[in-house]
């Protein structure tokens, strides 16, 4: 990236990113994330988000749409995807209580 500073989303944008390759490649292809590279992720960055979700098997089994049991960015995008639509909703609703 740029040497300017990055404003808030950027940040968190690129945080994203350089999470999903940070575990990526540990085990196996390195662009993609394995079921334990996915686990070691979900447990270590998202261990509040995904607290509910039950077994981590069967979420990366929904999020895997290729069937080929690794997780690529696009596949793994959708995850973010669908944990920023749940803090989105209890955003929501924390505002209409006010």
């Amino acid at each position: 990236m740029a040497a300017e500073q990055l404003t808030e989303l950027e940040a968190a944008i690129e945080t994203v990113v350089t999470t999903f390759f940070t575990f990526a490649g540990q085990e196996g292809r390195k662009g993609s994330l394995s079921i334990n590279e996915f686990k070691e992720l979900a447990t270590q960055q998202l261990p509040h988000l995904l607290k509910d979700v039950g077994s981590l098997d069967e979420k990366m089994k929904n999020l895997d749409v290729n069937q080929d049991s690794e997780l690529k960015f696009n596949e793994y995008w959708r995850l973010i995807g669908e944990l920023a639509k749940e803090i989105r909703k209890e955003k929501a609703l924390e505002i209409q209580k006010k």
